[in-house]
């Protein structure tokens, strides 16, 4: 898998994905089967999935979260899980010093691994990424 040219898939995307109570739950649907019809390489961190679960679980309950667990699993040779490193935390504070009304650290440590591995897309609803100057999917109306 050739990790640059992949997406990058945040907590707000996998929440949209299985909660559709969410108001992006369509958008997101219709995202991931394009995705999947084109056999696009995904990427995301162990702290999105961490994030994630924690989230979904809290809001939407457990069996929901286990969805998400199950579709990591199903789609396992698509989606390259990176474990976060000692230099994407320290990264990340360049980006936390900005001070950004509700950024997250986590968001600040997926920003210092994308440009870590050179990725330039992300799936998100978060408006924090496109402030950080990458390219969203899907394309907000």
């Amino acid at each position: 898998m050739n990790v640059s040219h992949a997406i990058y898939l945040d907590t707000s995307f996998f929440k949209a994905l299985l909660d559709s109570k969410d108001d992006f739950h369509n958008q997101a649907k219709i995202q991931w089967d394009l995705f999947r019809q084109q056999d696009t390489e995904l990427v995301t961190t162990n702290y999105i999935i961490d994030e994630s679960l924690t989230l979904i679980r809290f809001r939407c309950g457990f069996p929901v979260a286990k969805k998400l667990r199950d579709l990591l699993y199903e789609n396992a040779e698509y989606i390259k899980i990176i474990r976060v490193m000692v230099d994407d935390d320290a990264g990340a504070w360049e980006w936390f010093e900005m001070d950004w009304s509700k950024l997250s650290f986590t968001d600040c440590v997926s920003f210092a691994v994308m440009k870590r591995l050179g990725l330039t897309d992300v799936a998100t609803f978060d408006e924090h990424f496109t402030r950080a100057k990458f390219i969203v999917h899907p394309t907000r109306s």
